[in-house]
């Protein structure tokens, strides 16, 4: 809207209700991230029906500050035309832009409401100069950056020409997720709640024991053991805090700095906003000063430890708080003695707690924890703090501030506070005209930054009466005139055309006044509004789409290929004696160059596909070493790379023009308008393993036969990959015996672990996905290939389940439906059991996802 500061990076603020929209723009957002009731990302906040959304953009509007909707979740083709009507209302209802995942839901945004700028999610996982140039040409007005990027690698983005990258926005407080977001699918594969349909259960705040032993012949952990650790939330992040870094911040061309939080109280947005408002726009003038009471206040607001994030450059203990999942709140020192009357403290804060503040003591010992809230005074005593009163706690326990009432007394006035001119109200020059005998008339001119003027006229509905003995002055009819408090307003110039000798009650001129500032409001919000004509093109736009997304076409059945995924040079040589027909090689890094081109021609000695095999969310590391061996291997006969993000497919083919680029299951291809969307960069897809098996069904009938088609059919799904080095827990014992590593959850489950050569962990579902029997439904769909990912496994588990599903799929009765499914192949499911890692489950094929 009338922001008039533009170098400030905007700060945006999240708002999961009503109240904590208003709480976010009275406390300072220059914009504000909501979710509507369908297709956003924290389905479990109260978020917003089309009314509120309209209601919240014209709150937000009046007070200078954008509304952004998010609509960044991975959506089924039967969702598709809702979807679609959905953006054409977030146009017409005024949004500022929407926030996106689905790659073919931004392909419905630029068809429907092209006037709608679209901001890529941070699930889009963009994390490398790549992604960002690939948002820009896919037609992003912003990309939020994944949180694991370091400031220095945000430089090498900010090093790109301005032409070549949307504007770039990051998180700088609130919740970080443990992996990658966009790339998590453990929610999924534990309770069947998607992350990527806004459906998380947070399985990474829970209690897991990291196991090591020792790998089979099946690449499976045997005899595990619990390693001795004294924390057990392994996978829970620190919450992410950068207020000390703003100063570098403004130092950079970002467009927006953002703060976590739809599933926060309205006290939380009000005092975590209003504090980063205050430091940013110090920042900005160069007068920045971190102030250890603001530090203390985002603590207390919520807090479970804080760190700088990867943003900083922070790993390990201090990124990590395994210790507890949840708030602490401000840590105001240590319990030193207690008895019925009083509790004495050792004080580490500056922060000293006052009459009903709720504080809670945690003993580091077992972590057993004791709240109450204070009903006397604390007596500050030097170092030492006295609560007279029986607390429940022992000593040696770490006390916190977890509720404060004196930030509450600061939320519920910045909730108060009237607005809505915010910070940057807009200036109006008023005219006003009083004569006898007609109604007063009252124009107004404002004029936005590029807009024409716009001008209002209100015509009083009263006229003046001949005054007795006391006329109203000139001067009292302007300075009641010139009242524009509480308005999105700032009167500038005013003149008054009055001789003088009426009267007109006070009460009168007020209410004049008020009816002309809420026609001008209304005025100011029309600027916001797309043009009816506009509304009109993309309601014909929305029409003529609709059929499309609701047509069901027909794809052809095929006997689909075999294909494997691996890591390990020697399970190529197994996977193709054992008679796959292509070949994915996830070569290692350390040696790349001469795995790729043995792997290269023993595929080709034997007439099998062969395709290399990108790693999920490559370091630049990799990246370099890629490019640079590309036309070597093309030249050798490479014919085919599989990646895992879209964006590395141009530079691919630009290096190493002819080469087909292919998409992995790291695509989250869930719909076929999201399959044709990728199609110019990636005619071939892996579809999402969320996907049931009438999804897959429905989404292969609407492509008809154009794209190549696969699925991942067998092998334990990577829930998630993580920056973090989770391995580094076990110190000198990593290399004390054992090369097989896992997480046990409290219910005895083990999610295999995987280390690669960047420091990052590969967290794969503890149970084994095997869609044997249900080879002839995939083939009647027309999936051109069935995957089993064999990487981590091994030789000896690649050429045994290479061999079982070639000998299942040497059937072509049963694969093409014709026939019942012979009892051999009830005996190979069994023998693919004996052989799974945590034993089998048809994932998501036949029930989908929760609450799908």
């Amino acid at each position: 809207m009338h922001q008039e500061h533009p170098d400030i990076p905007e700060l945006l603020a999240p708002a999961g209700s009503m109240d904590a929209l208003v709480a976010s723009v009275n406390a300072g957002a220059d914009a504000v991230y909501i979710g509507g009731k369908r297709f956003g990302a924290r389905k479990y906040s109260a978020n917003f029906t089309d009314a509120e959304i309209g209601e919240a953009v014209t709150y937000a509007h009046l007070r200078g500050a954008r509304v952004y909707v998010a609509v960044n979740t991975l959506v089924h083709d039967r969702e598709l035309p809702d979807v679609a009507a959905y953006l054409n209302d977030l146009y017409a209802l005024g949004a500022d832009a929407v926030l996106i995942q689905d790659p073919g839901v931004a392909a419905i945004a630029r068809d429907v409401v092209p006037d709608l700028p679209r901001h890529a999610s941070t699930q889009y996982t963009i994390a490398s100069p790549e992604g960002v140039v690939f948002a820009k040409q896919e037609g992003y007005d912003r990309a939020v950056l994944a949180r694991e990027q370091s400031l220095g690698e945000i430089d090498r983005i900010f090093a790109l020409p301005a032409r070549d990258r949307p504007g770039i926005e990051i998180f700088i407080h609130g919740a970080l997720c443990y992996a990658y977001s966009g790339q998590c699918l453990l929610s999924s594969v534990i309770g069947g709640r998607s992350g990527n349909r806004g459906a998380c259960a947070q399985p990474c705040r829970r209690n897991y024991a990291l196991v090591a032993g020792t790998a089979d012949q099946y690449g499976r952990m045997a005899d595990p053991s619990p390693l001795p650790l004294h924390e057990h939330y392994l996978l829970s992040t620190k919450d992410l805090c950068t207020y000390s870094l703003l100063a570098e911040f403004v130092k950079r061309p970002f467009a927006a700095l953002k703060i976590e939080g739809r599933m926060r109280s309205p006290d939380y947005v009000a005092v975590v906003v209003s504090i980063y408002r205050k430091a940013l726009d110090a920042a900005a003038a160069g007068t920045f000063v971190p102030d250890q009471r603001d530090r203390e206040d985002l603590a207390t607001a919520f807090s479970r430890g804080f760190t700088g994030g990867y943003l900083s450059g922070d790993r390990g203990p201090v990124l990590m708080g395994r210790d507890r999942p949840d708030n602490r709140g401000l840590f105001i020192g240590t319990i030193r003695s207690c008895s019925e009357q009083e509790t004495r403290v050792t004080v580490a804060s500056d922060t000293v707690p006052a009459q009903g503040d709720g504080l809670v003591g945690i003993d580091p010992r077992d972590q057993k924890e004791s709240g109450f809230v204070i009903q006397n005074p604390p007596v500050r005593i030097g170092p030492g703090l006295v609560i007279r009163q029986q607390t429940g706690c022992r000593p040696g326990m770490a006390l916190y501030l977890t509720r404060s009432a004196r930030l509450e007394r600061t939320a519920a006035a910045i909730r108060r506070a009237p607005g809505p001119a915010g910070r940057f109200p807009v200036p109006i020059d008023l005219s006003l005209t009083v004569a006898p005998g007609i109604p007063p008339v009252l124009t107004g001119t404002f004029r936005l930054p590029g807009r024409e003027p716009v001008t209002v006229r209100e015509d009083a509905a009263f006229i003046p009466e001949p005054a007795g003995t006391r006329p109203t002055s000139s001067e009292e009819v302007t300075r009641q005139i010139r009242k524009a408090g509480g308005t999105a307003f700032r009167v500038c110039d005013l003149e008054v055309t009055y001789d003088g000798g009426l009267f007109i009650p006070v009460g009168q001129l007020n209410q004049f006044r008020r009816q002309f500032f809420i026609a001008a409001e209304r005025a100011l919000m029309a600027l916001s509004l797309p043009a009816a004509d506009r509304r009109m093109e993309a309601d014909r736009r929305l029409a003529a789409l609709l059929p499309a997304l609701s047509r069901k076409g027909t794809r052809t059945p095929r006997v689909p290929e075999l294909g494997v995924f691996c890591n390990e040079i020697e399970s190529v040589a197994a996977a193709v004696q054992a008679g796959c027909d292509r070949v994915f090689f996830e070569a290692d890094p350390a040696g790349m160059e001469s795995e790729l081109f043995r792997a290269l021609a023993e595929c080709r000695e034997d007439r099998v596909r062969f395709a290399w095999k990108w790693p999920r969310v490559p370091v630049p590391e990799f990246t370099r070493k890629a490019y640079h061996l590309l036309p070597a291997l093309r030249d050798a006969g490479l014919g085919e790379v599989m990646v895992e993000g879209a964006m590395y497919a141009g530079p691919i083919r630009a290096i190493a023009p002819g080469i087909r680029v292919t998409g992995g299951p790291d695509l989250n291809i869930f719909n076929a308008r999201a399959a044709i969307a990728m199609a110019p960069h990636c005619p071939g897809v892996t579809l999402s393993p969320e996907l049931s098996g009438d999804d897959i069904a429905d989404l292969c009938s609407r492509l008809g036969d154009q794209g190549w088609i696969s699925v991942i059919v067998q092998g334990n799904i990577p829930a998630m990959v993580t920056a973090d080095a989770l391995l580094d827990l076990m110190g000198d014992r990593r290399n004390a015996g054992g090369n097989a590593f896992g997480l046990a959850d409290t219910t005895g489950r083990i999610f295999p672990v995987h280390p690669d050569p960047w420091g990052r962990t590969h967290i794969l579902n503890a149970a084994e996905l095997c869609l044997l029997d249900y080879l002839p439904r995939l083939a009647r769909a027309g999936v051109d290939a069935v995957v089993i990912d064999a990487r981590w496994r091994g030789p000896r588990y690649t050429a045994a389940m290479v061999s079982l599903y070639r000998e299942a799929m040497n059937h072509p009765g049963w694969i093409t439906g014709n026939e019942r499914m012979p009892v051999q192949v009830a005996a190979l499911k069994e023998r693919v059991r004996s052989m799974a890692q945590g034993g089998i489950t048809a994932g998501h094929f036949i029930r989908g996802l929760s609450p799908d």
